[in-house]
Order: structure tokens, then sequence, then C-alpha cells
């Protein structure tokens, strides 16, 4: 099996060293993961660290949004022939030596979908702003309800998948409306409803520092996170 590590990058300069030594780290030990950096426009100093790294770098000259950046690295994927593409957060919230609890559970269990969740265990949310920590549950219990299945962690973007889910699907999905993290949970939506989707959560934890802890803004990036998940239910298309 051929996994491809997509890990999105903007504007991470005080951060992106401590990851990239971090996925050094990992991959001396030999799990058999390669790694994509999609550098998404960065204006800082983002792009001279990741040349410092013997890591595949792909730049773009703007920020075209997270989703685009994440779709670009999916159909590298698909085109290279890898069998699962995984997600990893370029601002360090998400450890790259937890990859394999995700890929344990697609080879050793042959599930092919699975997202992290930080609420699985106690530990997995502890530096987590507690108003962020309220909005996130608030989330999940009522995705919950809407997909009738248990989701504790509706925001989480640590996730590892087959390819192939969303191979006939590209065309349809390479559109602006879904260059946000709209793509992300409009696709986990649709894994969720899919009969052909063995579907689970793993306990992971999400590492937030005091300042600067997400780019995600409260009202602007969670819009697209919760319209996404809702056209994912309502919208009748299938995978």
């Amino acid at each position: 099996m051929k996994f491809l590590c997509i890990v999105p990058i903007f504007n991470e300069e005080s951060k992106i060293k401590a990851l990239l030594n971090e996925i050094e780290l990992y991959n001396k030990k030999n799990f058999n993961v390669d790694f994509l950096i999609i550098n998404n426009g960065s204006t800082d100093r983002s792009l001279e660290i990741l040349k410092k790294f013997n890591f595949r770098i792909i730049s773009f000259n703007k920020n075209y949004g997270v989703g685009y950046a994440l779709m670009h690295g999916l159909s590298i994927a698909l085109k290279e022939n890898y069998n699962y593409v995984i997600h990893l957060a370029g601002n360090g919230k998400m450890d790259p030596m937890q990859i394999n609890l995700l890929k344990d559970k697609i080879v050793k269990d042959g599930y092919n979908y699975i997202n992290g969740s930080r609420f699985l265990k106690k530990n997995g949310y502890t530096s987590n702003p507690l108003g962020r920590i309220i909005m996130i549950k608030v989330l999940s219990f009522f995705i919950s309800k809407i997909y009738k299945i248990k989701i504790t962690d509706a925001t989480c973007g640590f996730r590892c998948f087959d390819v192939n889910l969303f191979k006939n699907h590209f065309e349809y999905l390479n559109n602006r409306k879904f260059y946000t993290y709209k793509y992300e949970y409009y696709t986990y939506g649709k894994a969720i409803l899919s009969n052909k989707v063995r579907f689970a959560e793993v306990p992971v934890n999400m590492r937030y520092t005091k300042s600067n802890y997400s780019k995600i803004k409260p009202i602007i990036d969670w819009l697209p996170i919760i319209f996404g998940w809702l056209e994912a239910r309502f919208d009748n298309k299938k995978i």
C-alpha cells in the first residue's frame, strides 16, 4: 500500500521547522509514507525554511484556499497511483507520530476512511481553548443527529482515506466553492453516508499554543465547515 501525506502550509514560519523535524523523525522509522508539502502562497519565510529540508514541495504564488491545496494533493495521489491520502495540518497541531494510529486502522482492520478525534481520550484536547472545545462539541452533537451516526469531533482535519473514494467525483469537487474548508467536511460527510465506506474515528491529540492557535476564523471559516456538512447530507449526490 502506498500512502501520501499532504501537508498544506500558509505563513507558518514560526512553527514549520519544528513540524518538519518531527516528520523527519517519523520517516527515520521507515513507516512507508511519502510526504508532499504544499506551500499555499506564503508571504513569510515559510518557503525559505521548507527548502532547507529534503521534502517534495509544491509552491503556489498565492493562497488559493486549503481545499484547493488538498485537492491538488489528491490529484497527484491519483496520478501517481497512491492508495491512500493522509491530511496533516501545517501548523504543528497534529503529531506526525500519530499517523500510524490512522494507518493501522486501514491496514489491519480494513477501514477505508479514518478520522481523528481529540475527544476519544482525556488528554487529546487539554491545550485547546475552552470556547473552541464547546463549539466543536455542540457542532459534533448536531452533526451526529443529522447523520444518525456518532461523531465525536466534527472539525478534526487529521484523516486518512482511500483515494478511489473520490476518483470519479474529482471534476465536481474541483470547484471554487470547495476551495475553502468546505471541501474537507463535504467529502467527510459523503464518506460517512456512502455504503462503499467503512468509517471510524481514532483518538489523536490536537496541540494548540496560547497565541495564534488556529487560522480558522470564527465566522468566515466556520460557515464553510458547517455548510459542507449540511450540503453533503442533503444534496443527494452519492460516492
